[in-house]
């Protein structure tokens, strides 16, 4: 046994010898380091005391049928002296002596709990993959129901008579209609397929506004202080940072179940101040935003991996791990970067950096978030002819009567085919394609490559609920093309267009000799 006892030892697998009735009798050295225990220890006690509950009968049977048959092999959970979970792949082979009688079972156990981390962890993005394109499908057309439902209340309250019931309840349906939209956007960024639109916002003006929501996720014992900072700009979607100070909020909740602070302050660092945060992006100026509770804080190994999706400190069915994951996710998307530090019992810190808005960067020229939710129009100069192609009636229409009414010549089509040819037919220059991503018979992409080939100086803009439609390189021709969030609203859609419109004016006046590429013909489509 001794010249074994050396080979056992010398295994990275574990070997593992019981009795008849499972008791004990040898263990090696790998083994009894898997369990975070020594071999006196184990000696003489049976397997099952190493096993939970539900695994004890498996085991039990295992050892059971090495009496009348040959090697088998069964998946074992064993618990770890720390109370881990172990694992394993255990095979087993009878012992018998010299005169052929069974003595006892030899188990040769394998460490499998990091490979079975990694099924899991894929089961659970397989699980998470399809409710994204659940979830995708959805929004897509629940988009476009909320278009047309926000679309024409908004066009019925401009006629109504301000001051009146109508004008009041039509202005209820579409702040219905942003929240149904909020609902989406938390839907698709638990997903990942989130649109963002970034747009010029005072972070400190969120966390005012979102003061009585924080106060109802947080027990009456946690209090908060805010400090909004100076009121500096940055570019960012409103609703993600929404989302944000939700999550930090009920993480703060259960992290300070007998009471404590929450600290929200915003603040603005120079180049020099995120040399001292150690910030690895290029040193241009930055909001920070920092969330900082006084609860029962994280040791180093939690922080390491706070960020993991499906990680969660939470108990089973308490948490999801996707909360922290999806923070980090909104964050990056806004080109900004996130932060932690935490002590066990003295509280945690997350410090959120995001670019300042610079004069002259895109959206710092005055176009703000307008009262209905949408941006600012700006002036152009002059309208155009758009072809408008939208398989949904509602949204088509919506869009018609906006830019129908703002003075642009209208060209409709249900599909991508009746787009080529709307475009073949029309004799006159054709600004703009506004075009939705997904329908039936061709994809908005597909059609506007068509459409440009004819006409290579058209500008694009593509419309969509689905993230994974955003800009740029959506058909390869980025510097032509725009994106429009659906849900949208008329002023969103005026000043997406005045902006294409500009910018293909602008270099139709640099290069005055492009223009439509296409034989005569007379108009056609439906025009307005």
């Amino acid at each position: 046994m001794d010249r074994l006892s050396t080979i056992f030892d010398g295994m990275f697998d574990g070997v593992w010898l019981v009795d008849v009735k499972g008791a004990t009798t040898y263990v090696n050295e790998a083994i009894a380091a898997m369990l975070g225990t020594t071999r006196a220890a184990m000696h003489g006690r049976p397997i099952t005391e190493f096993l939970p509950d539900e695994f004890r009968a498996v085991a039990t049977a295992l050892i059971d049928r090495q009496s009348d048959r040959g090697s088998d092999r069964v998946d074992l959970r064993f618990i770890r002296s720390n109370g881990d979970d172990l694992w394993t792949l255990v095979a087993a082979s009878p012992i018998s002596n010299a005169d052929g009688t069974f003595v006892g079972s030899m188990l040769n156990v394998s460490d499998v709990t990091g490979k079975r981390a990694a099924q899991v962890q894929a089961l659970q993005n397989q699980k998470l993959e399809a409710v994204g394109g659940f979830a995708a499908g959805i929004s897509h057309d629940f988009n476009n129901l909320l278009t047309a439902i926000r679309g024409f209340a908004e066009l019925a309250a401009y006629d109504a008579p301000e001051g009146g019931t109508i004008r009041a309840d039509l202005e209820q349906v579409i702040v219905s209609a942003d929240q149904a939209r909020r609902i989406t956007n938390k839907l698709l960024a638990f997903t990942r397929r989130q649109i963002l639109t970034p747009i010029p916002v005072d972070p400190g003006r969120i966390i005012v506004d979102m003061l009585p929501i924080l106060r109802t996720l947080l027990s009456g014992e946690v209090e908060i202080v805010h400090d909004p900072g100076t009121g500096s700009m940055i570019l960012a979607d409103p609703v993600a940072l929404e989302q944000i100070f939700i999550n930090f909020a009920v993480n703060a909740h259960d992290a300070m179940p007998t009471g404590g602070q929450l600290r929200i302050a915003v603040d603005d660092l120079d180049g020099h101040g995120r040399e001292a945060l150690g910030a690895d992006a290029p040193r241009a100026a930055s909001v920070r935003i920092r969330v900082e509770d006084t609860g029962i804080g994280m040791d180093e190994a939690t922080i390491a991996r706070i960020f993991d999706p499906f990680y969660t400190t939470k108990p089973m069915g308490k948490g999801t791990g996707l909360g922290l994951s999806t923070v980090y996710g909104l964050i990056r998307q806004m080109n900004g970067e996130i932060t932690v530090e935490s002590v066990p019992g003295k509280g945690t810190t997350f410090s959120l950096i995001l670019p300042l808005l610079q004069p002259g960067s895109p959206g710092s020229d005055g176009r703000v978030e307008g009262p209905d939710g949408g941006p600012v129009s700006r002036t152009d100069d002059g309208p155009g002819v758009i072809l408008m192609v939208e398989d949904d009636d509602g949204v088509r229409e919506f869009g018609r009567r906006v830019l129908a009414g703002a003075g642009h010549t209208v060209l409709t089509a249900v599909s991508g085919p009746e787009a080529i040819e709307t475009s073949a037919r029309w004799s006159g220059e054709i600004d703009v394609l506004l075009s939705d991503v997904v329908m039936p018979d061709m994809r908005g992409p597909v059609a506007a490559a068509e459409v440009r080939r004819r006409r290579p100086d058209i500008a694009v803009i593509y419309m969509s609920g689905y993230a994974e439609e955003t800009l740029p390189g959506i058909d390869g021709s980025a510097q032509h093309a725009s994106f429009l969030a659906k849900p949208f609203t008329g002023l969103a859609l005026l000043d997406v267009v005045a902006t294409r419109l500009a910018v293909r004016r602008a270099e139709r006046r640099r290069s005055p000799g492009t223009g439509t590429v296409e034989p005569p013909g007379t108009a056609g489509g439906r025009a307005d």
